[in-house]
């Protein structure tokens, strides 16, 4: 996967920044005279993204089912981490499953490493593409130095590339300019204790910088007991930023950072005992280390035409699953273009190169066919913006074309229609075509982590059956064919609503099939006593899901702001025509909820206390099968005069414990996310 980052259509500022908005990837900018642009830097923040058209542009004026959690929805948060951030967005599925491990997605497939969402941070992708997915307990940037977390629900794959099939996350932390003297956040409760700080300056007129440490300990998630199910996650983080601005035409980013994790895991590791087939409880001990570092340019040489170059570098080494260990080294290079050529053709190229090395050494159980690959991605990209009616009537088309070494050639359209009748309403629909890469697993897996026993319902046979995943060298990429629709209203007086609606077609979906049975006395599994079943991964699968997201928002008197969001999910799985029965995914739609409603309410009592609550109800998960839960997260804030905030925050505050994702082939027993209560210091000076 290939992954562009263009320029961001915006006259880079002067020295001075009095008069300035704040560009999330290049920093403090006079403000542009195009009356589009020409709001408040909170209006800004409310309603502009950059990861849907790879250039500052409205959120009400996107084609595109767009999200933006804003610095003020941060701040206000009883969110502990970035995926707690996440919770009750439309579209956006949150379930913790494993101390430190959470399944995150957009309109299904969810996974711990969900494996058709793009998550990027400050324009570096963190989609770990040799297991298809994202560590999120990897991302420890400072919540107080993230300016936005922009959600595009649907595919981004003509800009963003392969493997963003089903959405794209942009977390943009904040201009150095922004964030001056030092920060401190600190945090502790009953279950976990964090704390961050940061440190701001400037160098010179033109130079800024920002330094940051973060540590955290989590006692993490519980048996139906309530009891710990292993040691605290620890874990800690630390990074810089320094963005330079010689003159008016240039700006240029470079960001280095470093985390570092280690917990226990409780697993369900298959017996090689052979005269005790079934499983072994063992205690896992995991930990990670990530380094990744960034530098990005960018130049405007007139008002219709900008460019950047952007280089990226990521090691990561972790090991889990008791003691399968994996080293993973990616190297990227992107070149994008903006140029807007009249009043009518406003268009995105660029050019992108990356290059992966990967090293996987585990286990009996958890092994490659090749222990080390090296892939490679070539990509150019171009959309064009047309204007058919000015400010009313807008078409977008555009593509990428990717070449690979394991696929080859994959090419990703989309045509995009928006339309404005009037100021107060937006119509946009879509028709987009994605692909989703395989992974390394999916091509070279050798992984065995279940056993059926003999004389049972499903091993009708004297000796234990250990079924053995075996990958595809040959398997092509998972396509989808997306159809979407929304409509925005401003209802007046504060108030909005936005609607979204989809139909998804998958096909060559990843699906396990069974294949020929063998004596296990031969690899790939090294048991003297029982029978081999080799589930072979084929990319033969289908599916189709649909669904509609809305979000209304207002508010009710001048010190109360509300948010109401819905979410409904389905999908149809059609019978394999060889078997007779649904494919067996390795990804089951299962594990999405049908229905999610979330109500957020923030309310101010005076000029230095408010209460702010997100009220959340998810639908049960067909997997596990895990039950349906309501749960309530309460902060109280009150503001000092010398600026500082202190919070009392209660987290899942109407269960004890409630269970949120389970996945079958993840060998896991069930966990439990325990009620926290935690105080919270911030302070700014």
């Amino acid at each position: 996967m290939a992954i562009s980052l263009a320029a961001v259509s915006l006259p880079l500022g002067s020295k001075g920044y009095a008069q300035s908005v704040t560009d999330p990837l290049n920093g403090p900018q006079d403000a542009p005279s195009d009356d589009l642009l020409d709001v408040s830097l909170e209006d800004l923040l409310t309603l502009e993204s950059t990861s849907v058209a790879k250039k500052r542009q409205r959120v009400v004026d996107s084609a595109s089912a767009v999200y933006v959690i804003t610095q003020e929805d941060i701040q206000r948060s009883a969110a502990s981490t970035i995926p707690e951030l996440l919770r009750g967005v439309p579209g956006v599925e949150v379930g913790r499953q494993t101390n430190g491990g959470y399944a995150v997605t957009i309109r299904g497939f969810n996974s711990r490493l969900a494996n058709a969402l793009l998550v990027m941070v400050d324009g570096r992708s963190q989609f770990v593409s040799t297991l298809s997915g994202v560590f999120w307990d990897q991302l420890m940037v400072p919540i107080g130095d993230i300016e936005r977390i922009e959600i595009v629900r649907g595919p981004g794959a003509s800009l963003w590339g392969a493997n963003s099939s089903n959405g794209v996350i942009n977390i943009i932390t904040k201009h150095s300019a922004d964030t001056g003297g030092v920060s401190f956040d600190a945090r502790a409760g009953s279950r976990f204790q964090q704390g961050s700080l940061s440190y701001g300056g400037r160098m010179s007129d033109a130079l800024n910088y920002r330094v940051y440490g973060t540590v955290r300990h989590d006692n993490g998630l519980v048996d139906v007991n309530g009891d710990d199910v292993g040691r605290r996650w620890q874990g800690g983080a630390a990074g810089t930023r320094l963005d330079w601005q010689p003159d008016s035409q240039n700006a240029a980013t470079v960001q280095l950072d470093y985390a570092r994790g280690s917990y226990d895991n409780p697993l369900l590791q298959v017996n090689a005992d052979l005269t005790n087939p079934g499983y072994s409880t063992i205690r896992s001990r995991d930990e990670f280390e990530s380094f990744s570092v960034l530098g990005r340019w960018t130049q405007r040489t007139s008002e219709n035409f900008d460019w950047s170059l952007q280089a990226q570098y990521n090691d990561i080494n972790r090991c889990e699953l008791g003691n399968a260990c994996f080293d993973w080294q990616l190297a990227d290079l992107d070149l994008g273009f903006h140029w807007r050529a009249n009043d009518v053709h406003d268009v995105n190229f660029g050019l992108g190169a990356r290059v992966l090395l990967d090293e996987l050494e585990g286990p009996y159980n958890v092994r490659f066919t090749d222990s080390a690959d090296t892939d490679y991605w070539l990509s150019g990209y171009i959309q064009d913006d047309i204007s058919l009616i000015p400010d009313t009537l807008r078409l977008t088309l555009g593509t990428k074309l990717e070449y690979n070494n394991f696929t080859g050639v994959e090419v990703q359209p989309t045509a995009r229609i928006f339309y404005k009748p009037v100021p107060e309403v937006s119509l946009w629909s879509s028709v987009t075509r994605a692909v989703r890469t395989p992974s390394r697993m999916e091509r070279a897996a050798q992984f065995n982590f279940t056993v059926e026993l003999p004389n049972s319902a499903t091993n009708p046979f004297p000796l234990p059956v250990y079924p053995v995943l075996l990958g595809d060298a040959d398997r092509g990429s998972e396509h989808l064919l997306a159809y979407e629709a929304g409509a925005r209203f401003d209802l007046g007086g504060s108030w909005s609503l936005d609607l979204a609606g989809y139909y998804n077609d998958y096909r060559k979906i990843t699906v396990t099939v069974p294949g020929e049975a063998f004596p296990l006395f031969q690899d790939p599994v090294p048991y003297p006593l029982g029978l081999g079943l080799a589930l072979d991964v084929k990319g033969i699968g289908r599916a189709k899901t649909w669904g509609g997201e809305a979000s209304l928002s207002g508010r009710i008197m001048p010190w109360w702001k509300v948010r109401l969001n819905y979410s409904h999910f389905d999908f149809h799985v059609p019978t394999d025509p060889q078997s007779g029965s649904p494919y067996l995914m390795i990804f089951p739609l299962e594990g999405s909820p049908r229905h999610q409603v979330s109500l957020s309410n923030s309310v101010d009592i005076g000029s230095f206390f408010s209460v702010d609550s997100q009220l959340r109800h998810v639908s049960r998960l067909a997997q596990g099968p895990v039950p349906a839960y309501t749960a309530l997260d309460l902060k109280a804030t009150y503001r000092l005069p010398n600026g500082a905030e202190l919070s009392l925050i209660g987290n899942d505050l109407l269960q004890a414990r409630h269970v949120e994702f389970t996945q079958p082939f993840y060998p896991a027993p069930m966990m439990y996310v325990a009620r926290t209560i935690s105080a919270q210091l911030r302070f700014r000076f």
